[in-house]
Order: C-alpha cells, then sequence, then structure tokens
C-alpha cells in the first residue's frame, strides 16, 4: 500500500471522519422495497459529488451526507440527475455552477482516472474496498465495527 504508510492523514482528515462518525450517528438505513428504482449505475453520484467538492469544503460535506442519507436511509436513485439536482439544491450547493460543471463532462474523466489509479493500487481486493487514513484496506460489506478500530487509530496517532 505505499512506502509511506503514514502519508496522506493530516489533522484535517481526523476533524472531517471525527464530523462524519459524529453524523453517522443520526442517518438511518432502510431497506429498499419491491418496485423501488436502484440506482443502475454510482457514476453519476460520484460526478455529482466531485461537482459539490468543487464548491469548497463544506458545501461538499453538506452534499456527502445527503447523498449518503438519500441512498441509505430514503431509497432514493442517486443515479437519476434529477435526484442528484434535488439534493445539491437541498444541500444549497449554487446551482448554476453545479449544472454546469456537472453537464461539462471533464468530471467524468476525472472520476474514471480515480478509479484506474485505485483499481491498479489496491489490485486483487474486492468491492466495496475503503482505505482508511491510506493505511488501513476493510474489504467487503462488513459491520460498522470493522471501520471503528482502524478511525480510531487514524485518529489516535494522525499525520501531517
Amino acid at each position: 500500500m505505499g512506502d509511506n504508510l503514514e502519508a496522506g492523514f493530516t489533522p484535517r482528515h481526523a476533524e472531517a471522519w471525527h464530523r462524519a462518525y459524529l453524523e453517522e450517528k443520526s442517518l438511518s438505513f432502510r431497506p429498499w422495497g419491491a418496485g423501488q428504482p436502484y440506482p443502475t449505475s454510482s457514476l453519476p453520484a460520484l460526478i455529482a459529488s466531485k461537482c459539490a467538492e468543487r464548491q469548497g469544503e463544506p458545501p461538499f460535506v453538506r452534499f456527502h451526507v445527503a447523498l449518503f442519507r438519500a441512498f441509505f436511509g430514503e431509497c432514493r436513485n442517486i443515479s437519476d440527475c434529477e435526484v442528484l439536482f434535488d439534493l445539491a439544491k437541498e444541500s444549497g450547493l449554487n446551482m448554476e455552477k453545479f449544472r454546469q460543471d456537472f453537464d461539462q463532462g471533464s468530471l467524468e474523466d476525472e472520476v474514471m482516472a480515480e478509479f484506474e489509479e485505485g483499481r491498479n493500487r489496491y489490485a486483487g481486493w474486492g468491492v466495496p474496498l475503503v482505505i482508511i487514513g491510506d493505511r488501513y484496506p476493510v474489504v467487503g460489506a462488513t459491520p460498522i465495527e470493522m471501520y471503528r478500530r482502524p478511525i480510531e487509530l487514524c485518529l489516535a496517532k494522525p499525520t501531517d
């Protein structure tokens, strides 16, 4: 996983993960019902996340949480562009900029390049794959406890 397992995890990351942990307590999971439109691809949501990221960290965090809440708690189809635009609006994003960035097409290339980079770097790992602190892989649909320990380790020893 790289020569320096400590690289990339900063105090800013620790703070963001702490906020995510606090937010997690208010998130819920609801199973999808029969007949509900399930997402056909994660690509539109990933592109939308890049659009939100271009508006700064606070807008991105709001959108990111809204996206997870929509998928896991509200069973909304996050491969539907209209759902993504609604989430962007609900998150207080600049909609003119969001739509412009979403429609331009270059962000799909950026998402796919990151996908290829991850696939090359972590070849042989399963899906989903979450790398915590650039040093702890969590593979597959695992209980939340499997995420807590690596996060606690990163928070206990953040790097600059």
